[in-house]
């Protein structure tokens, strides 16, 4: 059975400055997921963090809520993101 693929595009603003990003996930559903996102700002790509969950319990929104509350984190820390 192919594992199944999750995509997610939404806006995010930073609390520390109030920049807005657009990101786009990807991820897949299973024991480890695999993930990856690339963020944009005024349409030039700024960043393309991606990763892992290994032994992965999480499905459905809970998994979702995951994936994104990771990825608008590293938005407001700036991590791997031009500025």
């Amino acid at each position: 059975m192919a594992e199944q693929s999750v995509t997610i595009s939404d806006v995010y603003t930073r609390k520390v400055s109030g920049e807005t990003y657009q990101y786009e996930a990807q991820y897949n559903i299973g024991k480890k997921v695999d993930w990856s996102a690339r963020i944009y700002q005024d349409s030039e790509q700024k960043g393309a963090p991606s990763g892992a969950i290994v032994e992965n319990m999480m499905s459905g929104d809970a998994l979702r809520q995951y994936i994104i509350a990771y990825i608008e984190n590293i938005i407001e820390k700036g991590l791997g993101i031009e500025e």
